[in-house]
């Protein structure tokens, strides 16, 4: 058995006892974190230099931070540390399968559509797409694109931002799951019904941008048909209203159970002789790509629960009595500014998070704040994922995309904040 392999069945592993933890107190997740290491170690030689330092930076500092902290501790949070982030890491895994299901029908007999409204089209389907699958619908999109045109910039912002506007919103999105994490007792709808605004004005901008530039009628878009919609849309309304109907069930829980259980009853309906293969295949040479995520999140994990050690020891406190929106507004400046040179944007939530585990907040109001610092850090960063992703396969400088999402980012920051002061001062969000 291969190395890959070997680390791609740990981590469905990790998955699936992540599930059982969490409905079964009688199970520790102690197994899950097992897992979820033995797949970091198998795949740390796929991560790039500057990810391994980065991540290395992280342990050393939560360690370090329990270190500082032993003579206030009463018990050492030894399994916490390690297994801080298995649900987040349990809902990146099961929602990968998804991809196996969504994918819009390819034809490459079909030409590909020109101008505003191909381009229009495209940009509001591949948000859709991407609200559940991810990344892999741009790579989906893009590459059926460049094999009849070419990638230009339009296409980049596009794919950059779509994507970006998610994190918004969309029960499927590790933005969200953090959110849900690391601001207890936050609600997953309501999250997501204040962060539909904030995706509205960001892909309404875009629109307008890209259709009054000059480039959009020569600029190809991709043959979306509406029955392909359905999927994706119907996913999305489950998940909500499945929580709405089981509202004390874990919702990383339920996104996981749901991803891995509709996935595998899809494929079996529509695929039944080649299902089981599909969904082991994904294990074996799929569930691997995670490894940047796998690492970064276990490193948050450690680093978190050391500086939230550390903190409440030395009882630090940044002199806030309750999360305000103006506290908000900063730490999305700040975030935006970290992201800008490089700092992912979980290492900044779980920080946050550390820093206000002792101080008063809605925790509704900093889940808020938390995604749109995802959304908001992503689409600026030339070091994000989805930036990089759109340099790597298409060969777009992530540099440009910045310079390119620069008012963009400006206009959204502004927005996200009169809407925190709004959801705040008339109290929408409890």
């Amino acid at each position: 058995m291969t190395t890959i392999k070997l680390a791609g069945i740990s981590i469905f592993l990790m998955t699936l006892l992540s599930v059982v933890a969490a409905i079964s107190p009688a199970v520790s997740p102690v197994y899950t974190a097992v897992f979820a290491w033995i797949a970091a170690i198998l795949l740390i030689m796929r991560l790039p230099r500057a990810m391994v330092i980065q991540v290395s930076l992280m342990l050393v500092t939560g360690i370090a931070c329990i270190l500082w902290s032993l003579s206030d501790l009463e018990q050492i949070p030894v399994i916490k540390m390690f297994s801080a982030n298995h649900q987040l890491l349990a809902v990146i895994a099961a929602v990968s399968f998804l991809r196996l299901i969504t994918q819009p029908d390819i034809s490459n007999d079909e030409s590909l559509p020109i101008g505003k409204l191909a381009v229009l089209k495209t940009l509001w389907s591949l948000h859709l797409f991407s609200s559940v699958i991810n990344l892999s619908a741009m790579i989906i999109f893009g590459s059926r694109i460049e094999k009849d045109a070419s990638i230009n910039r339009l296409h980049a912002i596009m794919f950059s931002r779509t994507f970006a506007c998610g994190c918004f919103w969309s029960p499927f999105y590790v933005a969200i799951a953090t959110a849900l994490l690391y601001a207890p007792g936050s609600n997953l709808v309501v999250l997501a019904i204040a962060g539909i605004p904030v995706a509205l004005f960001g892909l309404l901008i875009t629109s307008w941008q890209l259709m009054k530039d000059e480039e959009v009628e020569n600029t190809a878009g991709f043959p979306v048909h509406k029955e392909a919609l359905a999927i994706p849309v119907t996913l999305s309304v489950l998940m909500i209203v499945t929580h709405l109907a089981l509202p004390n069930f874990p919702v990383l829980t339920l996104i996981t159970i749901l991803s891995l259980l509709l996935t595998l009853l899809i494929l079996l309906y529509k695929k039944r002789t080649t299902a089981i293969s599909l969904f082991n295949n994904h294990i074996n040479t799929e569930l691997p790509n995670i490894n940047r995520e796998l690492s970064l999140f276990l490193a948050a994990g450690v680093m978190s629960t050391g500086l939230t050690a550390l903190i409440t020891s030395s009882d630090i406190s940044l002199g806030l009595s309750e999360f305000t929106p103006l506290t908000g507004s900063l730490f999305m400046l700040v975030s935006i500014c970290v992201s800008i040179i490089g700092m992912h944007p979980i290492i900044t939530i779980s920080v946050v998070g550390s820093l206000l585990s002792v101080t008063s907040f809605n925790p509704n109001l900093l889940g808020i704040c938390m995604i749109m610092m995802w959304g908001l850090g992503i689409v600026i960063s030339p070091l994000s994922g989805v930036n990089l992703a759109i340099q790597g396969r298409f060969g777009v400088s992530s540099f440009s995309i910045m310079r390119w999402n620069t008012i963009y980012v400006v206009s959204l920051l502004f927005f996200c904040i009169i809407l925190l002061y709004l959801y705040s001062r008339f109290n929408l969000v409890g």
